[in-house]
């Protein structure tokens, strides 16, 4: 009797209501992302409950739709009532547009996308239009207070795309709200991607893989490859990178330069390490998304890295403004033109600000350029190596202008590496900074193993047996739980 009395004593002392708050209330100091320890916990919990309802067709939906609403809800607050909004009228829209024909059926095209540009367009850039309004008309308009929602760049594209699909005739509307729904909501893509298709994910809604021994080592290889990349990468290269773009004046060119090759590899470790989780995460629970990187570091040509970075975002660009644009069509002139217009869209939607137009811009004239003259280019490997070299360097260059704070910020960067540069800098900074130095060497290397390679490597992991994962996955939640205080990091694209 005694034992009870203390047992619920000890029960009284720990703070449940609080526990549950902090695991499904919105703060703003701890939103959602992979890496937090929280959300592997009851992702843990759902996964259990999933496996059991995973025959039982509706429920698994709604149970999985209602997860992925309280991840977006714990990412993002508030703004998942305009979320909910938004996949609401797509779903409407795409049911009258299915039925109009004629002027009636663009008509409503034309309004759909403009109703789910709308939310973008207010959120993310109003503040840019009205400073730029003010800089030219030398008005006084004053700045509206906006937060931006986490994941509305990645689920309006993804709406627009299902939207002109529609239109198009290359996929039927939704007849089922929580079949659209679901696919809109999906947990592992919602907040920063891929950008997923209608026409490539609807079909597997009702159909999701059986889990298995291999489905499960395979999707947990792809996780913690992902934390290794965020965890281990990307977070430490960016405690070096902040130091240099925070105060570039501080730093010798030599150093500036390396914080630019930091952020270089820092920023794909960080967004191809999301993108491994979401594929994983979306593995475990029987959905297959399509890569999103494709070692795009070991390109020879920028138009070859475009094809390899960002995948998900470059083919929207290309099969939702390039071609409607006309493509390489109308002429050589207007081929030039599209590419331009389109890389700057790709610009704009990673920012409201002159400097990602400006990195699109670079961007789009670069792949010009190289359309002018490839056909000009002798086979050769000596050629192709200098190919690869002045891209990497190339695309390097522009990441400065998406790194920096501002232009003036940026430019002091490139003028500290063009005339403060002394080659012996390099080797102290090798003694001085060693950690960094050896790190930055092994996945400059890592970079250039072909993905034939790698992919071969990944999948001899897949033959481990299943106890050594067990252990993997602790030690990895271990790793979260040990880091989270100091060096996590949100990833990078939940800025955009």
């Amino acid at each position: 009797m005694l034992q009870n009395i203390e047992v619920i004593e000890l029960l009284k002392g720990i703070p449940f209501e609080q526990i549950l708050r902090d695991l499904f209330l919105y703060s703003t100091k701890e939103p959602w992302f992979f890496t937090e320890y929280s959300f592997l916990l009851v992702f843990g919990v759902f996964v259990f409950f999933y496996a059991l309802l995973f025959d039982w067709n509706i429920i698994r939906k709604l149970y999985l739709v209602a997860f992925s609403l309280i991840f977006y809800y714990k990412s993002s607050g508030p703004f998942l009532a305009l979320f909910l909004i938004q996949v609401t009228c797509d779903y409407v829209f795409a049911q009258w547009i299915q039925k109009s024909e004629g002027v009636s059926k663009k008509l409503l095209a034309t309004i759909s996308i403009l109703f789910s540009l709308s939310f973008l367009l207010y959120f993310k850039y109003a503040n840019f239009f009205i400073e730029n309004t003010n800089l030219l008309l030398l008005t006084h308009f004053e700045f509206v207070d906006l937060f931006l929602p986490i994941g509305i760049s990645f689920y309006t594209f993804q709406s627009i795309s299902y939207l002109v699909d529609v239109y198009r005739g290359q996929i039927n509307a939704s007849s089922n709200f929580l079949d659209y729904a679901f696919y809109m909501t999906f947990f592992p893509h919602l907040v920063a991607g891929p950008i997923v298709r209608a026409s490539d994910f609807l079909g597997q809604v009702n159909h999701p893989e059986r889990p298995n021994s291999y489905v499960f080592k395979e999707s947990f290889v792809r996780i913690l490859l992902g934390l290794i990349k965020k965890l281990f990468i990307a977070d430490y290269l960016a405690k070096y990178v902040d130091m240099v773009f925070e105060n570039p004046g501080f730093y010798s060119g030599a150093e500036n330069l390396i914080g630019v090759f930091a952020y270089t590899f820092q920023i794909y470790f960080d967004f191809s390490g999301y993108s491994d989780i979401a594929i994983g995460l979306a593995l475990l629970v029987g959905y297959r998304l399509k890569e999103n990187f494709d070692n795009p570091y070991n390109s020879r040509n920028i138009t070859v890295f475009w094809r390899k970075w960002h995948i998900s975002l470059s083919s929207w660009l290309r099969d939702y403004v390039y071609i409607p644009l006309g493509g390489n069509r109308k002429g050589e002139f207007n081929t030039y033109l599209f590419l331009l217009t389109t890389m700057l869209i790709g610009g704009f939607w990673h920012g409201a600000s002159w400097k990602f137009v400006f990195w699109g811009a670079a961007h789009g004239l670069a792949l010009g350029f190289h359309k002018l003259i490839k056909d000009k280019i002798p086979d050769h490997w000596l050629l192709s190596a200098l190919g690869w070299l002045a891209t990497f360097l190339f695309v390097s260059f522009c990441w400065i202008f998406f790194r920096a704070a501002d232009f003036p910020a940026a430019l002091d960067i490139i003028q500290r590496i063009a005339y403060h540069t002394i080659w012996q800098d390099f080797v102290g900074f090798g003694y001085s900074r060693f950690e960094i130095s050896i790190l930055l060497l092994a996945v400059f290397v890592i970079v250039l193993i072909p993905q034939s390679i790698k992919k071969w490597c990944i999948e001899r992991l897949y033959y481990v047996p299943s106890f050594f994962w067990i252990f993997f996955l602790l030690i990895a939640l271990q790793v979260i739980i040990q880091f989270k205080d100091e060096v996590v990091q949100p990833f990078i694209y939940f800025q955009f």
